[in-house]
Protein backbone atom coordinates (compact mmCIF):
# COMPACT_ATOMS: atom_id res chain seq x y z
CA UNK A 1 0.00 0.00 0.00
CA UNK A 2 2.62 2.74 0.65
CA UNK A 3 4.90 2.01 -2.56
CA UNK A 4 1.57 2.42 -4.19
CA UNK A 5 1.03 5.65 -2.64
CA UNK A 6 4.90 6.69 -3.23
CA UNK A 7 4.19 5.42 -6.96
CA UNK A 8 1.40 7.43 -7.05
CA UNK A 9 2.79 11.05 -5.04
CA UNK A 10 6.13 10.50 -7.31
CA UNK A 11 3.56 10.04 -10.85
CA UNK A 12 1.48 13.41 -9.17
CA UNK A 13 4.42 15.99 -8.46
CA UNK A 14 5.54 16.45 -11.92
CA UNK A 15 1.88 17.07 -13.34
CA UNK A 16 1.77 19.58 -10.51
CA UNK A 17 5.35 21.30 -11.19
CA UNK A 18 3.78 20.99 -14.58
CA UNK A 19 0.33 22.74 -13.90
CA UNK A 20 1.96 25.17 -12.01
CA UNK A 21 4.53 26.37 -14.39
CA UNK A 22 1.58 26.40 -16.75
CA UNK A 23 0.10 28.89 -14.72
CA UNK A 24 2.87 30.95 -13.87
CA UNK A 25 3.47 31.58 -17.63
CA UNK A 26 -0.26 32.04 -18.07
CA UNK A 27 -0.13 34.30 -15.20
CA UNK A 28 3.71 36.25 -17.64
CA UNK A 29 1.81 36.58 -20.76
CA UNK A 30 -1.18 38.67 -19.28
CA UNK A 31 0.81 40.93 -17.27
CA UNK A 32 3.29 41.27 -20.26
CA UNK A 33 -0.24 41.92 -22.75
CA UNK A 34 -1.59 44.09 -20.07
CA UNK A 35 1.33 45.21 -18.40
CA UNK A 36 -0.98 48.36 -16.83
CA UNK A 37 -4.38 46.53 -16.39
CA UNK A 38 -6.18 48.37 -13.42
CA UNK A 39 -7.53 45.96 -10.57
CA UNK A 40 -10.75 48.61 -10.46
CA UNK A 41 -12.88 49.83 -13.68
CA UNK A 42 -15.09 52.46 -15.04
CA UNK A 43 -16.71 54.38 -11.84
CA UNK A 44 -14.74 52.72 -9.45
CA UNK A 45 -11.35 54.08 -10.56
CA UNK A 46 -12.02 57.74 -9.89
CA UNK A 47 -11.86 59.89 -6.54
CA UNK A 48 -14.55 58.62 -4.80
CA UNK A 49 -15.62 61.84 -4.32
CA UNK A 50 -16.70 62.45 -8.35
CA UNK A 51 -17.93 59.00 -8.03
CA UNK A 52 -20.45 59.94 -5.13
CA UNK A 53 -20.94 63.60 -7.70
CA UNK A 54 -21.91 60.82 -10.49
CA UNK A 55 -24.42 58.80 -8.27
CA UNK A 56 -26.13 62.28 -7.16
CA UNK A 57 -26.79 63.25 -10.31
CA UNK A 58 -28.44 59.64 -11.36
CA UNK A 59 -30.30 59.66 -7.61
CA UNK A 60 -31.60 63.46 -8.95
CA UNK A 61 -32.75 62.13 -12.38
CA UNK A 62 -34.85 59.59 -10.59
CA UNK A 63 -36.28 61.54 -8.60
CA UNK A 64 -36.73 64.75 -10.83
CA UNK A 65 -37.79 62.68 -14.27
CA UNK A 66 -42.26 61.08 -14.11
CA UNK A 67 -41.82 60.44 -18.29
CA UNK A 68 -41.79 56.36 -18.49
CA UNK A 69 -39.17 56.69 -21.64
CA UNK A 70 -37.15 58.97 -20.14
CA UNK A 71 -37.36 56.67 -16.76
CA UNK A 72 -36.16 53.80 -19.23
CA UNK A 73 -33.28 55.37 -20.61
CA UNK A 74 -31.75 56.27 -17.02
CA UNK A 75 -32.44 52.80 -16.36
CA UNK A 76 -30.57 51.10 -19.22
CA UNK A 77 -27.49 53.87 -18.31
CA UNK A 78 -27.54 52.85 -14.73
CA UNK A 79 -26.87 49.07 -16.36
CA UNK A 80 -24.44 50.16 -18.68
CA UNK A 81 -22.38 52.25 -15.64
CA UNK A 82 -23.00 48.43 -14.16
CA UNK A 83 -21.19 46.68 -16.79
CA UNK A 84 -18.42 49.13 -17.36
CA UNK A 85 -16.91 49.23 -13.65
CA UNK A 86 -17.75 45.41 -13.96
CA UNK A 87 -20.17 45.38 -10.81
CA UNK A 88 -22.95 44.02 -12.75
CA UNK A 89 -22.63 40.79 -11.27
CA UNK A 90 -22.66 42.10 -7.47
CA UNK A 91 -25.41 44.47 -7.93
CA UNK A 92 -28.12 41.68 -8.94
CA UNK A 93 -29.33 41.47 -5.47
CA UNK A 94 -30.68 44.91 -5.49
CA UNK A 95 -31.73 44.50 -8.92
CA UNK A 96 -33.84 41.88 -8.30
CA UNK A 97 -35.27 42.96 -5.19
CA UNK A 98 -36.42 46.21 -7.38
CA UNK A 99 -37.53 44.00 -9.87
CA UNK A 100 -40.18 42.37 -7.13
CA UNK A 101 -40.98 45.57 -5.77
CA UNK A 102 -41.55 46.24 -9.59
CA UNK A 103 -43.35 43.75 -11.01
CA UNK A 104 -45.83 43.86 -7.27
CA UNK A 105 -46.40 47.73 -8.28
CA UNK A 106 -47.16 46.79 -11.93
CA UNK A 107 -49.97 44.73 -11.27
CA UNK A 108 -51.72 46.80 -7.69
CA UNK A 109 -51.27 50.10 -9.48
CA UNK A 110 -53.50 49.31 -12.16
CA UNK A 111 -56.30 47.80 -9.61
CA UNK A 112 -56.77 51.19 -7.39
CA UNK A 113 -56.06 53.84 -9.91
CA UNK A 114 -59.34 54.63 -10.40
CA UNK A 115 -58.57 57.99 -12.84
CA UNK A 116 -57.91 57.10 -16.76
CA UNK A 117 -60.21 57.20 -19.86
CA UNK A 118 -59.64 54.17 -21.71
CA UNK A 119 -60.65 51.19 -20.09
CA UNK A 120 -59.05 48.07 -20.49
CA UNK A 121 -60.93 45.86 -18.80
CA UNK A 122 -63.65 46.09 -15.87
CA UNK A 123 -65.40 44.02 -13.33
CA UNK A 124 -68.19 44.78 -11.33
CA UNK A 125 -68.61 43.00 -7.87
CA UNK A 126 -71.24 43.76 -5.27
CA UNK A 127 -68.53 45.48 -2.92
CA UNK A 128 -65.91 47.07 -5.19
CA UNK A 129 -65.67 47.85 -8.82
CA UNK A 130 -62.54 47.11 -10.82
CA UNK A 131 -61.73 49.41 -13.44
CA UNK A 132 -58.12 48.99 -15.22
CA UNK A 133 -57.22 51.63 -17.57
CA UNK A 134 -54.44 52.15 -20.06
CA UNK A 135 -53.54 55.45 -17.73
CA UNK A 136 -53.71 53.00 -14.67
CA UNK A 137 -50.77 50.86 -15.85
CA UNK A 138 -48.23 53.27 -17.51
CA UNK A 139 -48.64 54.94 -14.17
CA UNK A 140 -48.06 51.82 -12.51
CA UNK A 141 -44.83 51.13 -15.03
CA UNK A 142 -43.86 54.53 -14.87
CA UNK A 143 -43.64 54.15 -10.89
CA UNK A 144 -41.42 50.62 -12.00
CA UNK A 145 -39.13 52.38 -13.77
CA UNK A 146 -38.75 54.98 -10.90
CA UNK A 147 -37.98 52.85 -8.16
CA UNK A 148 -35.92 50.63 -10.76
CA UNK A 149 -33.47 53.96 -10.67
CA UNK A 150 -33.41 54.78 -7.60
CA UNK A 151 -32.62 51.04 -6.43
CA UNK A 152 -29.79 51.05 -9.28
CA UNK A 153 -28.68 54.17 -8.06
CA UNK A 154 -27.93 53.07 -4.69
CA UNK A 155 -26.82 49.49 -6.22
CA UNK A 156 -24.00 51.51 -8.07
CA UNK A 157 -23.20 53.16 -4.82
CA UNK A 158 -22.99 50.13 -2.83
CA UNK A 159 -20.63 48.47 -5.52
CA UNK A 160 -18.67 50.61 -7.00
CA UNK A 161 -17.48 52.93 -3.72
CA UNK A 162 -15.18 50.66 -1.44
CA UNK A 163 -16.86 50.66 2.20
CA UNK A 164 -13.25 52.77 3.53
CA UNK A 165 -14.12 54.70 1.30
CA UNK A 166 -17.27 55.71 1.85
CA UNK A 167 -17.05 55.77 5.99
CA UNK A 168 -13.88 58.27 5.18
CA UNK A 169 -16.40 60.41 3.03
CA UNK A 170 -19.31 60.32 5.56
CA UNK A 171 -17.09 60.40 8.38
CA UNK A 172 -16.03 64.29 7.39
CA UNK A 173 -20.28 65.22 8.52
CA UNK A 174 -20.76 62.80 11.23
CA UNK A 175 -18.49 59.61 11.89
CA UNK A 176 -20.71 57.67 13.83
CA UNK A 177 -23.79 58.13 11.29
CA UNK A 178 -21.39 57.09 8.24
CA UNK A 179 -20.19 53.89 10.73
CA UNK A 180 -24.14 52.99 10.95
CA UNK A 181 -24.92 53.52 6.99
CA UNK A 182 -21.48 51.92 6.02
CA UNK A 183 -21.82 48.88 7.96
CA UNK A 184 -25.88 48.58 6.83
CA UNK A 185 -24.83 48.73 3.07
CA UNK A 186 -21.78 46.33 3.70
CA UNK A 187 -23.69 43.51 5.70
CA UNK A 188 -26.67 44.07 3.08
CA UNK A 189 -25.62 41.14 0.36
CA UNK A 190 -24.28 39.15 3.48
CA UNK A 191 -27.81 39.17 4.98
CA UNK A 192 -28.95 37.78 1.45
CA UNK A 193 -26.06 35.48 1.26
CA UNK A 194 -27.31 33.38 4.77
CA UNK A 195 -31.25 33.67 3.56
CA UNK A 196 -30.08 31.48 0.85
CA UNK A 197 -28.27 29.22 2.56
CA UNK A 198 -30.54 28.64 4.96
CA UNK A 199 -33.05 27.99 2.41
CA UNK A 200 -30.74 25.22 1.22
CA UNK A 201 -29.94 23.84 4.20
CA UNK A 202 -34.36 23.82 5.21
CA UNK A 203 -34.38 21.89 1.55
CA UNK A 204 -32.15 19.77 2.11
CA UNK A 205 -33.84 18.48 5.61
CA UNK A 206 -36.74 17.46 3.29
CA UNK A 207 -38.72 21.13 3.97
CA UNK A 208 -41.23 22.45 1.13
CA UNK A 209 -40.35 25.84 0.44
CA UNK A 210 -41.26 26.00 -2.91
CA UNK A 211 -44.64 24.09 -3.56
CA UNK A 212 -48.10 24.38 -1.82
CA UNK A 213 -50.32 26.94 -1.50
CA UNK A 214 -48.56 30.80 -0.66
CA UNK A 215 -49.78 30.24 2.80
CA UNK A 216 -48.34 26.98 3.27
CA UNK A 217 -45.17 28.59 1.94
CA UNK A 218 -44.81 31.14 4.13
CA UNK A 219 -45.90 28.84 7.13
CA UNK A 220 -43.02 27.07 5.91
CA UNK A 221 -40.04 29.97 5.62
CA UNK A 222 -41.43 31.63 9.46
CA UNK A 223 -38.17 29.61 10.62
CA UNK A 224 -35.84 30.67 8.17
CA UNK A 225 -36.73 34.28 9.79
CA UNK A 226 -36.36 33.04 13.00
CA UNK A 227 -32.50 31.71 12.05
CA UNK A 228 -31.72 34.53 9.87
CA UNK A 229 -32.36 36.65 12.91
CA UNK A 230 -30.09 34.56 15.39
CA UNK A 231 -27.72 34.63 12.77
CA UNK A 232 -27.94 38.30 12.22
CA UNK A 233 -27.53 38.79 15.97
CA UNK A 234 -24.53 36.70 16.10
CA UNK A 235 -22.42 38.30 13.01
CA UNK A 236 -23.66 42.08 14.89
CA UNK A 237 -21.74 40.47 18.45
CA UNK A 238 -18.75 39.92 16.03
CA UNK A 239 -18.05 43.34 14.94
CA UNK A 240 -18.26 44.90 17.67
CA UNK A 241 -16.00 42.31 19.64
CA UNK A 242 -13.89 43.04 16.08
CA UNK A 243 -14.41 46.75 16.00
CA UNK A 244 -13.72 46.94 20.22
CA UNK A 245 -10.33 44.94 19.13
CA UNK A 246 -9.39 47.75 17.13
CA UNK A 247 -9.64 50.89 19.76
CA UNK A 248 -12.99 51.43 18.40
CA UNK A 249 -14.33 54.17 21.29
CA UNK A 250 -11.03 54.79 22.65
CA UNK A 251 -9.48 58.15 22.89
CA UNK A 252 -6.11 58.89 21.34
CA UNK A 253 -5.78 58.57 17.31
CA UNK A 254 -6.01 54.96 16.62
CA UNK A 255 -6.07 55.34 12.66
CA UNK A 256 -5.15 57.57 10.31
CA UNK A 257 -5.96 59.00 6.69
CA UNK A 258 -4.49 58.70 3.45
CA UNK A 259 -6.39 60.95 1.39
CA UNK A 260 -6.63 60.58 -3.00
CA UNK A 261 -5.19 62.72 -4.71
CA UNK A 262 -7.55 64.68 -7.50
CA UNK A 263 -6.90 63.94 -10.99
CA UNK A 264 -7.98 65.59 -14.15
CA UNK A 265 -10.59 62.88 -15.26
CA UNK A 266 -11.50 63.56 -11.51
CA UNK A 267 -12.39 67.09 -11.70
CA UNK A 268 -13.88 66.78 -15.18
CA UNK A 269 -16.35 64.09 -13.95
CA UNK A 270 -17.45 65.89 -10.89
CA UNK A 271 -17.75 69.10 -13.21
CA UNK A 272 -20.32 67.31 -15.65
CA UNK A 273 -22.21 65.29 -12.82
CA UNK A 274 -22.60 68.87 -11.19
CA UNK A 275 -23.49 70.58 -14.55
CA UNK A 276 -26.41 67.67 -15.16
CA UNK A 277 -27.84 68.01 -11.45
CA UNK A 278 -27.97 71.56 -12.25
CA UNK A 279 -30.06 71.11 -15.67
CA UNK A 280 -32.35 68.55 -13.98
CA UNK A 281 -33.17 71.49 -11.10
CA UNK A 282 -33.75 73.55 -13.65
CA UNK A 283 -36.19 71.63 -15.74
CA UNK A 284 -37.88 70.98 -12.43
CA UNK A 285 -38.18 74.31 -11.84
CA UNK A 286 -39.52 75.07 -15.45
CA UNK A 287 -41.84 72.04 -15.68
CA UNK A 288 -39.66 70.30 -18.51
CA UNK A 289 -39.71 67.20 -16.58
CA UNK A 290 -43.53 67.34 -15.67
CA UNK A 291 -45.40 64.17 -17.80
CA UNK A 292 -49.47 63.95 -16.97
CA UNK A 293 -51.16 60.58 -16.51
CA UNK A 294 -54.34 61.14 -15.73
CA UNK A 295 -57.04 61.89 -17.45
CA UNK A 296 -55.39 61.49 -20.56
CA UNK A 297 -51.40 60.31 -21.45
CA UNK A 298 -48.81 62.83 -22.30
CA UNK A 299 -46.67 61.99 -25.50
CA UNK A 300 -44.03 59.81 -24.11
CA UNK A 301 -41.53 60.46 -26.75
CA UNK A 302 -41.73 64.80 -26.58
CA UNK A 303 -39.83 64.87 -23.31
CA UNK A 304 -36.93 63.11 -25.45
CA UNK A 305 -36.56 66.15 -27.34
CA UNK A 306 -36.49 68.58 -24.32
CA UNK A 307 -33.59 70.22 -24.44
CA UNK A 308 -32.99 70.27 -20.90
CA UNK A 309 -33.22 66.55 -21.23
CA UNK A 310 -30.64 66.23 -24.05
CA UNK A 311 -28.10 68.37 -21.74
CA UNK A 312 -28.94 66.16 -18.82
CA UNK A 313 -28.38 62.82 -20.45
CA UNK A 314 -25.11 63.64 -22.63
CA UNK A 315 -23.40 65.07 -19.08
CA UNK A 316 -24.90 62.46 -17.58
CA UNK A 317 -23.09 59.75 -19.86
CA UNK A 318 -20.13 62.00 -20.00
CA UNK A 319 -19.63 62.07 -16.68
CA UNK A 320 -20.72 58.04 -15.93
CA UNK A 321 -19.37 56.63 -19.38
CA UNK A 322 -16.99 58.41 -21.42
CA UNK A 323 -14.36 60.08 -18.85
CA UNK A 324 -13.80 56.95 -16.83
CA UNK A 325 -13.59 54.66 -19.95
CA UNK A 326 -11.27 57.12 -21.77
CA UNK A 327 -9.29 57.48 -18.32
CA UNK A 328 -8.71 53.40 -18.37
CA UNK A 329 -7.51 53.00 -21.10
CA UNK A 330 -4.76 56.03 -20.88
CA UNK A 331 -4.28 53.97 -18.11
CA UNK A 332 -3.77 50.55 -19.83
CA UNK A 333 -1.36 52.01 -22.39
Amino acid sequence: MSDARTQAGVTALPTTVAARGDWTREAARRRARWPNRPLHHGLARLHPGAALAVIGALLTAGFVVAGPAQLAVLLVLIVAVLGLTRRLRAALPYLRFALYVAAFLVVLNPLFSRGGVDVLWRVDLPWFDIRVTLQGLVFGLGSALRLGVVVGAFALYNVALDPDEQLALMSALSFRSGLIVSLATRLFPVLSRDAARISDAQRSRGVELDRGRRRDRAAARLPLLSALLTQSLERAMDVAESMEARGFGRTGRRDWKRGRRWRPADRLTTAAALLAAGALVAGLVLGAFRYRFFPLLDDPWAGLADPLWIISLATLGLAAIVVPFVAELRCRR
